[in-house]
């Protein structure tokens, strides 16, 4: 194993960037499902389900690279795919920009593992970065309908899952030899099957009729492969070389293009001013993560 380089960190910083920004994009296929007869947390296992039966047969012709692995691909997958399935499950139950918002106390969490399971320094850089986005999202909560609504299980949903996420991007950065498609395999299964568990427990969430599936499937099927699957192989990739709380602060470039999609296209959700300067906090925060390359990590490819 080799020593990352600070362009190879930068490389990840980015593609971390990029994929998650994308991710901010996840509510539209979810709303699209409910319009079609498919609710609760019933459209974030439809929309987890395809690949699943693409990387099926992948990991069965490249099972030997899970020896000594499955363990561990196992249980990253699974903590991944709950945080998504929370996560997702928040986007159903509560506003885009509050499930949103409260997944990303995610850095908080990881900071707080890579200090205390991986050693990790936290320089002053990474404390700014963290003040910044934290204070980014308070202000984006301040105003509009988000801070309107009671508590509810959405929220709960949209907090609880950037806690599983980050434990699962601490594991991968700890054991950064787990392969990736073991992990992304087990990272769909467990979300889809997570979200169906949530659906059966909750009475808000009524099984979806045959008809309804088929009519969502296809959009489905090109979001899930086309979009989706591409982008979480990037950050599988990238987590298994960044400290978990620096991951956490570059994916919130997520909360910045869910925020202005559901204001521009939910009405209900646009955002007043002060929510405009915490999204540009947010944008700051992410940027001088990217360019901060810690001089002190230790990871391996």
């Amino acid at each position: 194993m080799s020593q990352i380089s600070n362009q190879q960190l930068r490389f990840a910083s980015a593609a971390t960037f990029l994929a998650a920004s994308i991710w901010g994009l996840y509510w539209v296929p979810l709303r699209l499902f409910v319009d079609n007869g498919v609710d609760g947390s019933w459209t974030v296992a439809l929309l987890n389900a395809p690949p699943v039966l693409l990387l099926l047969p992948l990991l069965l012709w490249r099972r030997d690279e899970l020896d000594g692995h499955l363990g561990r691909a196992m249980l990253i997958g699974v903590f991944a795919g709950a945080g998504l399935a929370l996560y997702a499950s928040g986007l159903v139950f509560s506003s885009v920009v509050r499930a949103t918002l409260l997944f990303y106390l995610t850095p908080v969490w990881a900071t707080l593992m890579g200090l205390f399971w991986l050693n990790e320094r936290v320089g002053t850089l990474r404390w700014l970065a963290i003040a910044l986005g934290l204070c980014g999202m308070l202000l984006l909560l301040s105003g509009g309908d988000a801070t309107s609504t009671p508590f509810g299980i959405g929220d709960v949903f949209g907090l609880m899952s950037g806690f599983f996420w980050a434990a699962a991007a601490a594991m991968m950065k700890r054991y950064p030899s787990t392969p990736i498609v073991g992990m992304t395999f087990f990272q769909f299964a467990g979300c889809a099957g997570i979200a169906m568990m949530i659906g059966l427990a909750l009475p808000a969430s009524p099984l979806p009729t045959m008809t309804a599936v088929t009519d969502s499937l296809a959009i489905a099927s090109l979001a899930s492969i086309g979009v989706i699957l591409p982008t979480v192989l990037v950050i599988f990739w990238a987590q298994r070389m960044l400290f978990p709380g620096r991951a956490g602060l570059l994916m919130m470039s997520e909360v910045l293009v869910a925020v202005i999609s559901a204001s521009i296209f939910l009405p209900e959700e646009r955002m007043a001013g002060l929510e405009w300067l915490g999204a540009g906090l947010i944008i700051f925060a992410c940027l001088l993560e990217v360019l901060s390359t810690p001089k002190d990590a230790p990871a391996t490819t």
